[in-house]
């Protein structure tokens, strides 16, 4: 176990959309502690289906998680990674980025994890494939960054931001591998979304070095 503590880059804009999607997530939770929230998750039969409904939950599902620990681990690493990617792409771009990043990691668990609704109805919920997508970014953007580490409960480590996402996300690769059907982490999304934001990052790097935005 290797949970981050902080960064040490500076912030280069105050970052509003985080603490926003911090908020809305926080207040979701609390709402769900009272009224069932469950068709805000992706539903996979009804994204397979075609449904509008389908369509909506691509959007929905990032929103709602399935318990405290789930919240608080996701609001965590969004506090931490997220603060300079919306500093490093802005306000209105940085939350066009978190979403897509949270429906290609989605995309890429319905249709590419065998495991996933093979002995449940397959509902996906939770920011990890967004947050994933912003850590894709983080290491190309921000690589040779310094994250302070809680090793194993017992130490604290600064280490390097290639480093440390990039043990992150062989470490999902090596959940899936060792996953079985109706295992309920959903690595594909995070490996989803963590591509998804290193191609996004890219593309929007590259427009806007050729002056599109």
């Amino acid at each position: 176990m290797f949970i981050p503590i902080r960064d040490n880059n500076p912030r280069l804009l105050q970052p509003n959309v985080v603490f926003t999607l911090i908020a809305v997530n926080i207040l979701l939770y609390l709402i769900g502690l009272m009224v069932p929230l469950n068709n805000l998750g992706l539903w996979k039969d009804r994204l397979l289906d075609g449904s509008h409904l389908g369509f909506i939950e691509l959007f929905t599902h990032q929103f709602v998680h399935g318990g405290l620990a789930h919240l608080v681990f996701n609001m965590f690493f969004l506090y931490i990674f997220g603060d300079n990617i919306e500093g490093a792409m802005g306000h209105g771009w940085f939350l066009v980025f978190y979403l897509l990043c949270g429906i290609g990691a989605a995309l890429v668990e319905v249709h590419l994890d065998p495991g996933f609704g093979a002995h449940n109805p397959g509902v996906l919920v939770g920011a990890s494939g967004s947050i994933s997508g912003i850590m894709g970014a983080y290491i190309i953007r921000f690589p040779r960054a310094q994250i302070l580490t809680w090793l194993f409960f017992v130490i604290f480590k600064e280490i390097s931001a290639v480093y440390y996402i990039g043990i992150w996300i062989a470490l999902q690769f090596l959940s899936q591998a060792r996953a079985g059907a109706g295992e309920s982490v959903a690595y594909m999304a995070h490996i989803g979304g963590f591509v998804s934001g290193m191609v996004l990052y890219m593309l929007y790097r590259q427009m806007k070095i050729n002056g599109w935005i």
